[in-house]
């Protein structure tokens, strides 16, 4: 059995070094369709070879041809079935990982309380409170706005950093008292130059952002956040009435996974606050179906994370268990967001993997090849893409001047309302402010693929 996927795996290498024709051998069949509809796109006629596809088609291919836990590959191999093969390495990098998720936990804590008057804290703490209703007393209007708008937009910035070991980059809310919400607060980092004078052309008037965010379209996140708040506020006690792009089911917001281990931590303190801040009734979490380049998020990643948020010792021993606690009470909350309410849950979030997000297919193409899952995307309110990888499927990849508006790098891809975080691993960017390219190229002469600087970017 081992011996036969080392086959099949020393075949795939020799195949790509020979430049042997791509196509009609991966697992799944999304693949194959991906693959035809690349060489029937490109420019001039193409071999369907390894060098023939453009890179971002056949980096994708090799996971889908390789992998084990492939419905094709498990029926060859029953013993396999539901294996990641990186279980190792994903384990051992959430172990490194506790400190920093006891950090996010305790800050993400703070947001929490914050977003309830002190009656509601002791509510909250019992359980009685339920998991995104609207403050009840003892905090005002406008002070409940603000609380909301600090939640979503330190959620937004922990979710765009939680890959990252420094959580300096946060936003802060540690010494959070409830007369700072009477204003609209500030958010710690500062906000960065891309977004300001747009006939800023020469790098030497261009700054780049303290904030190591090179784009930062937060508050028009916030903005359409604060809309469906509204509307969702507006419709407490009636769901029948179509709330939520028709689905009749209230304001559901899509995040599109990316890595397990401490970025899935983060996204799931951004799906919680989401609720809590009054922004969505429901969450739908996407993530892969097969183990997809090394630590991209399958169901089992979601439970072995909450198993070990739930102990009562953190992974490695590294951290008191006090200081452990917060990371404990959140997976707690978790628990109940994802067990149905026949079972005593909330039922608030739900678990989505789509073949097509493990296939090479750019975004532009999902209608064409997974029409169902476009139609039900165009279902939901707001749809929050993860990390690299799915930028670049989103943007098709491709060399576009950095100062291409982000809506036309999408190609027409607009199921619903779109947010994406990223930190820049791969050289694609759009949406820069003119000459802020020059001024980072200066500052940081890898600034496209180091991954120390950060995008939060929409089309809205």
């Amino acid at each position: 059995m081992i011996q036969d996927v080392e086959a099949e795996t020393a075949r795939l290498v020799g195949a790509a070094a020979a430049n042997d024709g791509l196509g009609g051998e991966a697992l799944l069949d999304a693949a194959n369709a991906a693959v035809e509809l690349a060489a029937a796109r490109q420019p001039a006629p193409a071999s369907r070879t390894w060098l023939g596809l453009p890179w971002l088609t056949v980096e994708c291919y090799i996971p889908c041809n390789s992998s084990v836990f492939a419905p094709p590959s498990a029926q060859r191999h029953p013993s396999l079935a539901g294996l990641d093969p990186f279980r190792r390495q994903k384990d051992a990098a959430w172990g490194k990982s506790a400190g920093a998720a006891a950090d996010m936990a305790a800050e993400v804590q703070m947001l929490l309380r914050a977003l309830h008057s002190p009656a509601d804290h002791v509510r909250a703490a019992d359980g009685q409170q339920g998991p995104h209703q609207q403050p009840t007393g003892g905090i005002d209007a406008a002070s409940a706005t603000a609380a909301a708008r600090l939640a979503v937009l330190a959620g937004l910035r922990i979710a765009l950093w939680g890959n990252k070991a420094d959580l300096s980059l946060l936003a802060g809310a540690a010494g959070l008292e409830e007369h700072h919400l009477a204003a609209p607060p500030e958010v710690a980092a500062a906000v960065g130059a891309s977004t300001a004078a747009a006939d800023a052309a020469d790098a030497s008037t261009v700054a780049v952002p303290a904030s190591h965010i090179i784009v930062d379209e937060g508050e028009a996140v916030w903005e359409a956040m604060a809309s469906l708040r509204a509307r969702r506020a507006a419709s407490v006690g009636d769901r029948g009435d179509g709330d939520g792009n028709g689905d009749g089911d209230g304001v559901r917001v899509d995040i599109v996974l990316d890595n397990s281990g401490l970025e899935l931590f983060a996204d799931l303190c951004l799906a919680d606050l989401l609720l809590e801040a009054g922004v969505a009734d429901r969450v739908v979490l996407h993530g892969k179906a097969i183990p997809w380049f090394v630590s991209d998020t399958l169901r089992g990643d979601l439970e072995g994370l909450l198993g070990s948020c739930e102990a009562s010792q953190p992974p490695g021993g590294q951290v008191p268990a006090a200081a452990w606690e917060p990371v404990r009470a959140l997976a707690a909350r978790w628990r109940r967001h994802l067990a149905p309410t026949s079972a005593g849950g909330t039922g608030a979030w739900s678990w989505a993997a789509h073949s097509f997000w493990t296939t090479p297919a750019p975004f532009a193409w999902m209608s064409e090849l997974a029409p169902e899952l476009y139609n039900d995307l165009s279902g939901s309110d707001l749809v929050i893409f993860k990390g690299d990888l799915n930028y670049r499927k989103l943007t098709h990849d491709c060399r576009w001047p950095h100062t291409t508006p982000f809506v036309e790098s999408l190609q027409g891809f607009r199921p619903a309302p779109l947010v994406a975080l990223r930190t820049l691993k791969a050289d694609v960017a759009v949406g820069l402010a003119p000459g802020l390219d020059s001024a980072l190229d200066a500052a940081d002469a890898d600034w496209l693929v180091d991954g120390k600087w950060g995008m939060v970017q929409a089309a809205l």
